[in-house]
């Protein structure tokens, strides 16, 4: 709670400094309910930041709700419930194909990168480093996690057989990024490979590593994902959609227009998410996803 206490007070701070503009607050904000948005794991600390300078700037109370992108999206199916989701790919394409949202908005990328412990004192320089024997490494999951699927297209660009260093070394794996984070950060482990909006948030006890020789050919490297389709595996986007089942998507739609509101890119990228590829920003509507370009 205090790391999301300072970032929030942060984030209002730059806001202030930087002139954000404010949205006319209208009058009766504070009688109606709280507006429901849904919010992959990885982004929660950003728009609860966002969401409570959102809160400051129109008196429009957010409720948050998270968990996995993947299970969320199973929830808005099955609930129909709330109205506005945030996830990264490739859980967007499948929302709108379903018809359960209504209008989106890309704002902004994520990016992997190996994180290390502060100093990084095993001297670990790129995805070679994480085969040595002394490299204690700790993965996110294969099968349950957009990352997982990245992993042996960055190893195979690295010139590393993925499913031979799972044969020559114990590798630990965990669902969440996060948490494999915090494992490196709490020193049980050597490295972990994390997006980079994950390793900002843990600037103080974590160094990244970039990685960016060997990610994947935007727009042409491709996977399987937890969806059980296949789509092309970078840039990862950082999506909000407004949802078919809200009942007042004008309000869905003003706070989902301030999260990608050009103002706001300057957050994204001071919190460690990518955005100079903004040019490539989509939109969504109609229930009908834009193709890439």
């Amino acid at each position: 709670m205090a790391r999301c206490g300072w970032l929030i007070g942060s984030v209002l701070a730059w806001c202030v400094a930087a002139g954000c503009s404010k949205p006319a607050a209208p009058a009766a904000a504070a009688d109606r309910p709280a507006l429901v948005c849904h919010v992959g794991g990885t982004m929660l600390p950003l728009i609860e930041a966002l969401a409570e300078a959102y809160r400051q700037d129109t008196g429009e109370a957010v409720e948050l709700n998270t968990g996995d992108s993947g299970s969320l999206l199973a929830l808005i199916e099955t609930q129909r419930r709330g109205d506005l989701y945030v996830c990264h790919d490739p859980f967007m394409d499948t929302l709108m194909a379903r018809g359960l949202g209504v209008e989106a908005w890309t704002v902004a990328e994520l990016t992997p990168v190996i994180v290390v412990a502060k100093g990084n004192p095993k001297g670990i320089r790129g995805l070679a480093d994480l085969a040595r024997p002394d490299v204690e490494v700790f993965l996110t999951d294969y099968e349950f996690s957009t990352l997982g699927h990245l992993l042996p297209t960055l190893f195979s660009n690295a010139g590393i057989d993925f499913a031979a260093l799972n044969r020559d070394k114990t590798i630990h794996t965990h669902r969440s990024g996060s948490q494999a984070a915090n494992v490196v950060a709490m020193g049980n482990a050597d490295a972990a490979i994390v997006w980079n909006a994950v390793a900002a948030l843990r600037a103080d006890r974590l160094d990244p590593v970039a990685i960016t020789a060997h990610l994947p050919r935007p727009y042409v490297d491709t996977a399987t994902s937890a969806t059980g389709k296949s789509y092309r595996l970078t840039p990862v986007r950082v999506t909000v959609a407004t949802l078919a089942s809200s009942a007042d998507p004008a309000r869905a739609a003003a706070f989902a227009r301030y999260l990608a509101a050009p103002e706001r890119q300057a957050v994204y990228e001071r919190l460690g998410y990518t955005v100079e590829a903004a040019h490539r920003r989509q939109e969504y509507a109609a229930g009908r996803a834009v193709p890439r370009p």
